[in-house]
């Protein structure tokens, strides 16, 4: 999964506030704890992801009074015992804060699912290089729409629900798989997913979340 090494350590420096009403919170209400998130995945993997507070995942490098840079959002959830964890995330695409319209980019989005040591990852680069028909990556991308974009008091309330495919591909692909993709050089997919031993999801999702306006630029 390739943008993942830097999606991660943003979790850490996310500028995101909320509220649990649109009333304002007390000032020790730490805001990171009242986003809320669901996801469904399907394909390969079948999930149900409902996740609050600390368990939704905001990323975000810019905020302006129009638009947000370097955003992303998403979740996870701990299996009993704490020995599986699935996690499901947009990637960081620019986003319009305008309400109704659906938003792309070159975001792609994953899903990671740890189960003790090992772990599998799906990704929209994955999915471009096993399933994708489209020369343009139309059907490899994260697709994001807010449903709404309201001021309430000191906060910016952005809900709003995305949609994306992922692929799994292996690390170390087969010689019979690389041979049949340079055999069919030019088309799309570029490798045959059967051969390839790659696998698929489907994600969607809907979210609540409120940012901060302290830090509009």
């Amino acid at each position: 999964m390739f943008y993942r090494k830097i999606y991660l350590p943003l979790m850490a420096c996310a500028m995101a506030a909320c509220s649990k009403s649109d009333k304002e919170t007390s000032k020790d209400t730490d805001p990171a704890d009242l986003n809320s998130i669901s996801v469904s995945i399907e394909g390969e993997v079948n999930q149900k992801i409902e996740a609050r507070g600390r368990d939704v995942e905001v990323a975000l490098l810019k905020f302006t009074k129009t638009s947000l840079e370097g955003f992303g959002v998403g979740g996870f959830v701990a299996g009993a015992g704490g020995n599986t964890k699935t996690d499901a995330s947009t990637g960081l695409m620019k986003l319009d804060l305008q309400a109704g319209m659906e938003q792309t980019g070159t975001a792609t989005g994953s899903v990671t699912v740890q189960n003790g040591n090992s772990q599998t990852s799906y990704s929209g680069q994955f999915y471009f290089l096993y399933y994708e028909t489209d020369i343009n990556g139309s059907n490899s991308r994260t697709y994001l729409t807010l449903t709404e974009v309201r001021d309430t008091a000191n906060l910016l309330k952005l809900k709003g629900h995305f949609r994306y495919n992922a692929a799994y591909g292996p690390d170390n692909q087969s010689d019979d798989c690389v041979k049949e993709g340079i055999a069919n050089s030019g088309r799309m997919p570029m490798y045959n997913p059967d051969l390839c031993g790659a696998k698929k999801v489907k994600v969607s999702g809907v979210f609540t979340i409120y940012l901060d306006k302290v830090m509009q630029q």
